[in-house]
């Protein structure tokens, strides 16, 4: 797969020369335009994770280029190159959103570098944050759907019975009549037509409940669920992680790095990146009796209480998105279904913290 490429427009010909070649060896792909319809032809052919633009150039100015690149192309970390004059149009550039950061010409080789290569890392976290997201939900969609189809045949079992119970006693009370033989015929379909529904169900609540159980190191889990998540945190805030070796949990490590992962994204999206400075995700692991407990908090913005009491609630969600709802159901469904205990708490303001406790697995 080709890797995601820095893009650097400029109409003075010798700029792009020097761009480029100033970034030899840095593992960083660099592709160049003269003015801004160039860039956004390359745009629409490159994955392009950086567009770094002069100010001052001929038909698009770089403002107006970085405005149709934050709408077109919104993960694309945007970068503003200026002169000392053009400093007024870089001030009105990041208040309008259009950049995330601007550089002053004639730039510094080594500090270019550096912020192109931390620019390509934002990118790809942002990029990873999203798929993760689309993944989690694609898995949240399968998971409802298991526990949708463990309800309706929970639901269908007990009129099917009764049903099945009513036909054995229609046939034993019909006695003779002149139609028995064509009451007994539809008697007979219908018993297999019963029967028929009785395997259907049975095999979709064997298959929604069927699952791969081993012990799973907790620690293990976490700790990969925390590396996985570094990049987008890494431009949120500060992570705190403290863990401690615990007995196995016995689960199937998919679920439980599922109930790990919605945790931590949500904490990670209650940090407002305005604030990174202040931010903090603390994540801890121990064990407490025979219960792993894991306690995810973040010092964002808190949760009202109106709101606090249908976070598990399923497709409950607040996130302007659009967000499926079903995360934390999901977490605390997987959660009960082994024994355990999720619970929440948090102060508006202050931040918001979940507690998860399960049974471990007894040493011999």
């Amino acid at each position: 797969m080709t890797p995601p490429s820095v893009l650097y427009v400029d109409d003075e010909v010798a700029n792009l020369v020097v761009f480029a070649a100033g970034l030899k060896g840095s593992g960083v792909s660099v592709l160049t335009a003269p003015g801004g319809a160039a860039a956004l032809e390359l745009m629409r052919k490159h994955e392009v994770a950086v567009l770094v633009t002069d100010q001052r150039m001929p038909g698009m100015s770089g403002t107006d280029l970085l405005d149709v690149v934050r709408t077109e192309f919104p993960d694309t970390v945007r970068i503003l190159m200026t002169a000392y004059s053009d400093l007024e149009a870089a001030i009105d550039s990041i208040n309008r959103g259009q950049v995330h950061l601007y550089l002053r010409k004639p730039w510094e080789p080594v500090e270019l570098r550096q912020v192109l290569v931390q620019a390509v890392e934002r990118y790809q976290a942002v990029r990873w944050a999203h798929e993760l997201e689309r993944r989690m939900r694609g898995t949240e969609r399968m998971y409802a759907l298991g526990v949708v189809a463990m309800g309706v045949a929970h639901e269908l079992r007990g009129p099917l019975t009764a049903l099945t119970m009513n036909l054995e006693l229609i046939g034993e009370l019909v006695g003779e009549v002149p139609e028995k033989k064509m009451l007994d015929a539809a008697l007979k379909d219908s018993r297999t037509s019963v029967r028929s529904l009785v395997e259907i169900i049975s095999s979709v609540d064997q298959s929604a409940r069927s699952r791969k159980d081993e012990d799973v190191n907790f620690k293990e889990v976490v700790e990969f669920a925390v590396r996985s998540a570094a990049g987008e945190v890494r431009h949120r805030g500060q992570l705190e992680l403290t863990t401690c070796e615990v007995p196995p949990i016995r689960t199937s490590r998919t679920r439980l790095g599922q109930v790990v992962l919605n945790l931590l994204v949500n904490a990670i999206e209650a940090l407002d990146p305005a604030q990174r400075q202040r931010n903090l995700l603390t994540v801890k692991l121990s064990l407490r009796d025979d219960h792993a407990v894991l306690e995810v908090g973040d010092n964002g913005s808190g949760i009202p209480p109106e709101v606090l009491s249908r976070v598990f609630d399923p497709f409950f969600t607040t996130k302007v998105d659009g967000g499926t709802g079903l995360g934390l159901a999901i977490s605390k469904q997987i959660v009960e279904e082994l024994g355990g205990k999720i619970d929440v708490s948090s102060n508006v303001g202050e931040g918001t913290r979940f507690q998860v406790s399960l049974p471990v697995q007894q040493r011999s």
